[in-house]
């Protein structure tokens, strides 16, 4: 049976502590935090430091709930970016236990961007953190494939792909694609629905406050779900700010998946 994930992002208003217990009482396996590297309009993030109070709550609710970490959000990399920082929340998200970082590469220098991504890899590797990097044609990283050529260039087997079921439709690309890869390449994955071929300012927007159920949009839901492994933990990325009862969100959330996952078998 596959396993599934509660995205920060699906409940962003929650705090670190509070993401995990909305898991666990909806009934997900895993979460994945925003470490807060870097805030987007709009969005209240609580950035996770080494004693701070929301990390101490963090981590006695993943030993309270039996939940872990399987993909810790927010790396994401731009010209500002302090590598000193990033690898404090690195060591920071293997004491939690967390299984992978998802990467995010907003450069404007594109040897830059490469030279960030190789050096954060470095530091997961000694900790014992999987990379996955994410593309999507609002980063530098505009496709799967451009992403593929950043992997085979980085030449570590420790970087993956984040495949995201909204970038991958706006990328132009499809779930056959996906499921050509070896599966050995997916680290991580992110389901969502929403509109089909949004234009850049919608397809921002909704990318980061307002994604739908799965089932609910025009995306190849089904078809996405069976080219993931079965194995794959799957994340739920599917934000709406204005939710009231982020509980109720989760569950509805997870159901809808479930129901999705069960009819692309």
């Amino acid at each position: 049976m596959r396993e599934w994930s509660l995205s920060h992002l699906t409940v962003v208003r929650a705090r670190p502590a509070e993401l995990v217990e909305i898991a666990a009482r909806a009934g997900y396996d895993a979460v994945c935090p925003i470490v807060g590297l870097v805030a987007y309009e709009g969005v209240p993030v609580i950035p996770l430091r080494a004693g701070d109070p929301d990390t101490l709550a963090l981590a006695r609710a993943l030993k309270a709930t039996g939940l872990r970490i399987n993909t810790a959000d927010g790396f994401v990399l731009t010209e500002h970016t302090d590598m000193q920082r990033v690898a404090a929340v690195l060591s920071l998200m293997a004491e939690l236990g967390a299984r992978n970082v998802n990467v995010i590469v907003h450069e404007s220098d594109p040897g830059r961007g490469f030279e960030h991504v190789c050096a954060l890899d470095c530091t997961a590797q000694s900790l014992g953190l999987a990379v996955a990097l994410e593309f999507t044609p609002l980063s530098s990283i505009a496709s799967m494939q451009e992403a593929l050529q950043w992997i085979r260039r980085a030449g570590s087997a420790n970087i993956g792909l984040m495949v995201d079921q909204l970038h991958l439709a706006q990328s132009g690309e499809t779930p056959a694609d996906v499921a050509k890869l070896d599966p050995s390449l997916i680290r991580a994955a992110q389901l969502c629905d929403a509109p089909a071929g949004m234009d850049r300012a919608a397809y921002a927007h909704c990318a980061i406050y307002e994604r739908m159920a799965p089932g609910d949009g025009q995306l190849p839901v089904r078809g996405f779900m069976a080219a993931l492994p079965p194995d794959l933990t799957c994340a739920l990325e599917i934000p709406r700010i204005d939710e009231p009862d982020l509980t109720v969100r989760a569950r509805r959330m997870l159901d809808a998946a479930r129901s999705a996952d069960r009819r692309s078998a």
